[in-house]
C-alpha cells in the first residue's frame, strides 16, 4: 500500500493530502500486516520492539531506534510487543522539498548508506527529542481550521529534520553505529549511490561508474535492478530531476544556468528530459510553484 493508500486506514486528522501522513503510538498497529510500497517513512521506536521485512529481509527493530527508509524499499510489519509505543511519518518528496528547500541535514550520503542498513540506535535522550518534534507536528495536524497549519507543519517537520541530522552527524562522528559487515552485493550498491550522490550532475553515463566500480555496465545494471528495482540509469535521472526541482525553486536561476550545471547539451536537452520524467515543461513547474 502506498502513502495515499494507507491514509484512508486513518482519520482525517493524521494526514494532509499529498504532504504527509502522521501515524500515532495508539493507531500504529493498524501498520501492521500491510505492506508498505513506494512512500518516504520514518519509523520511531521509543519503547517495546517489532519485526518487519525491508525488501523481503528480515530486521528487528527495539526501542529507542529510528527506521529511515526510501520509497524503494518495500516493508512489511509482522510483528509487535505488547509493550510497542511507536510513530510513523510518511512525507512526500514534494512536501519534504518545501519543506526543507536546499537544506540537506544531516551528512550527504546517510539515506544512500542506510538504503540497506537503515535502522539506527538511538539514545532515550535523542528518542524524547524525536518524539518531541513528531508531537507538535501531530498537535498542528488535529487542529485543521489553524490559518497557518501548512506552514507549521512544514515548520515542525523541518525541526524534526534538523534534530535527526544533529543525531547523525553524532553518530557520525562517534562511530558508534557502525556496521561491521556487509555483503559484496550490498557494497557495490552503497559505493554506487556514493558515487551517484557525488558525480550525478556532471556524469550521466552509467558506464562511469562501472568503470569506477570496476564492474561491467551489464553486472551493475543487474545488481542495482535486483535490489532497488531501478536501473542505474533511472536513478542517476531521479537525482537530475530532484535537483532540478531545487533549481527551478529559485527564480534567479536561468533555465539555461540549470541545463549548464546539470552538464546538458544545451537548454533544449535539459527541458526535453524534465518534460519526460515530470510531464511538465521546466518553467510551467517553476510558475506552478510559484
Amino acid at each position: 500500500m502506498t502513502q495515499k493508500e494507507l491514509s484512508r486506514l486513518f482519520p482525517s486528522a493524521f494526514y494532509k493530502d499529498g504532504m504527509l501522513l502522521l501515524v500515532p503510538p495508539d493507531s500504529f498497529r493498524k501498520l501492521e500486516g500491510n505492506v508498505i510500497e513506494k512512500s518516504r517513512l520514518h519509523i520511531l521506536v521509543c519503547e517495546g520492539s517489532m519485526n518487519m521485512e525491508l525488501n523481503g529481509k528480515s530486521c528487528e527493530m527495539k526501542g529507542p531506534s529510528l527506521l529511515d527508509v526510501l520509497d524503494t524499499v518495500s516493508v512489511l510489519i509482522s510483528r509487535t510487543s505488547s509493550d510497542l509505543k511507536a510513530w510513523c511519518l510518511f512525507i512526500t518528496f514534494e512536501f519534504a522539498s518545501e519543506s526543507l528547500k536546499n537544506l540537506r541535514p544531516g551528512p550527504l550520503n546517510h539515506l544512500l548508506e542506510r538504503l540497506y542498513l537503515p535502522v539506527w540506535n538511538l539514545s532515550k535522550e535523542e528518542s524524547r527529542i524525536l518524539e518531541g518534534q513528531l508531537l507538535l507536528l501531530r498537535n498542528t495536524l488535529c487542529n485543521p481550521k489553524h490559518y497557518y497549519q501548512r506552514e507549521l507543519s512544514q515548520t515542525y517537520f523541518r525541526s524534526f529534520s534538523l534534530e535527526l541530522g544533529n543525531i547523525m552527524f553524532t553518530h557520525d562522528e562517534n562511530g558508534d553505529d557502525a556496521v561491521p559487515y556487509i555483503s559484496k552485493r550490498d557494497f557495490i550498491i552503497l559505493n554506487f549511490m556514493k558515487l551517484v550522490s557525488k558525480h550525478f550532475m556532471e556524469e550521466h553515463n552509467i558506464d562511469f561508474y562501472a568503470e569506477a566500480l570496476c564492474i561491467s555496465t551489464k553486472h551493475l545494471t543487474r545488481i542495482v535492478k535486483s535490489m532497488i528495482g531501478k536501473t542505474p540509469h533511472a536513478v542517476i535521472c531521479d537525482e537530475l530531476i530532484n535537483q532540478a526541482m531545487i533549481m527551478l525553486e529559485d527564480d534567479n536561476i536561468l533555465v539555461s544556468q540549470i541545463a549548464e550545471e546539470l552538464h546538458f547539451s544545451d537548454q533544449a536537452a535539459f527541458c526535453k528530459f524534465f518534460k519526460k520524467h515530470k510531464k511538465i515543461p521546466p518553467m510551467a513547474y517553476r510558475r506552478k510553484k510559484r
